[in-house]
């Protein structure tokens, strides 16, 4: 039989667990969940550069469950939902449904230009957020007011690389390479526009399928047309196809592309062909040219044990951006937070982000780069 002392003491102990229950259904009730998707190639010829994206956003999602942010009185917790939509637009479509079925706030991608014109209106109609990096100009357009671009357009990138062809390569005749894709499409409009406004000829142009292996004749048509460079409208493995085919030939031409091609994989697959000869252009001022830049930088290294590639920066920015217009509106209410961010002022770690009527970055500084000696090296951002 239990004394009144032991009987004391059990109410106690019963008193302790049932406020620690309450104070830990509290603290659990005080937590809001917020599912973030993620949708970019991961496997296929592609994969290095969305694997690159993704560990960005990762990036961001943890730093953002450390820092414990707070909407409305509640600590938000960000999980994400990881989609390969494999660079093909009919399997974007479907991964598209799958994030909207989930219940996701917001999409982190698509990467290729293709993938975001087929699923813009998918996001668009769910009212499901969605911040691309597809530089297709086509991607954004003033009726899809939860699309928004978080790198510069082909507008910028292609212009801006004939703008460098003509007043610092001098550059006369160039020949297009262009290989049926989305992106090539926009990239290549713009930079031929450019070329010629600024007294560049096109003297040749191929369009090569995406899955071709053999470039001699297109080569060779290019040499007969006395070219000072190709522009290749495409992405890395077909560009390092292409280059050791011309190191095979002989041919010194000069080799420009877009920004699927500023990227370590290129290092990597072309090898030797790359000569000093190869430039790209990318979006925003280059990594380890900005402080925060550098302090990302050795963040990615010591967690990924590599340097960041092309997009793990934006994405990572993109994520924060989200953060920020839920934290200033006070909601991860897309219809709370969505007027937020169309209007929101960011600093990223290679840029400033605001948007214009599009939802296209206000500012859209590129940087002109050359492969040289075994690294990329950055010449010029305007």
């Amino acid at each position: 039989m239990l004394n009144k002392r032991m009987v004391s003491a059990l109410l106690r102990v019963l008193s302790l667990l049932l406020s620690f229950s309450l104070v830990c259904g509290s603290a659990q009730a005080e937590e809001l969940v917020v599912r973030l998707g993620f949708s970019s190639p991961l496997s296929g010829p592609q994969a290095a550069a969305g694997k690159d994206s993704l560990n960005g956003v990762q990036m961001a999602i943890e730093r953002l469950n450390q820092q414990g942010v707070k909407v409305d009185g509640k600590v938000l917790r960000f999980e994400l939902l990881i989609k390969d939509d494999k660079a093909n637009p009919q399997a974007g479509a479907i991964v598209a449904k799958e994030l909207v079925d989930a219940g996701v706030k917001a999409v982190l991608g698509p990467f290729n230009s293709g993938v975001a014109l087929a699923t813009s209106k998918i996001y668009n109609d769910a009212g499901v957020v969605s911040l691309t990096v597809a530089s297709n100009p086509q991607v954004t357009q003033p009726a899809l007011n939860h699309v928004f671009r978080i790198a510069a357009s082909d507008s910028d990138m292609g212009s801006k690389m004939a703008l460098y062809a003509a007043r610092t390569l001098k550059l006369k005749a160039v020949a297009i390479v262009d290989d049926g894709s989305a992106y090539a499409q926009g990239l290549i409009e713009e930079f031929q526009k450019t070329a010629r406004q600024n007294g560049i000829q096109i003297v040749h142009k191929a369009v090569i399928s995406d899955t071709a292996t053999d470039f001699s004749g297109v080569l060779n048509n290019i040499r007969t047309a006395r070219a000072d460079a190709i522009f290749f409208g495409g992405y890395v493995p077909q560009a390092s196809a292409i280059l050791k085919q011309m190191q095979q030939l002989g041919m010194p031409t000069l080799f420009l592309g877009g920004d699927a091609l500023c990227s370590a994989v290129m290092l990597a697959q072309a090898g030797a062909s790359l000569g000093d000869r190869t430039y790209c252009v990318q979006g925003g001022v280059w990594l380890t040219r900005v402080s925060d830049g550098a302090v990302f930088a050795s963040a990615y290294q010591t967690k990924y044990g590599s340097m960041p590639d092309v997009y793990a920066p934006t994405f990572y920015d993109g994520v924060m951006l989200l953060a920020q217009a839920m934290r200033s509106s006070n909601s991860i209410n897309t219809s709370s937070f969505l007027p937020v961010l169309t209007r929101l002022r960011y600093k990223g770690i290679t840029a400033s982000y605001e948007f214009d009527a599009k939802r296209d970055m206000k500012e859209s500084t590129v940087t002109i780069l050359r492969f040289k000696d075994g690294k990329l090296t950055p010449l010029s951002s305007f």
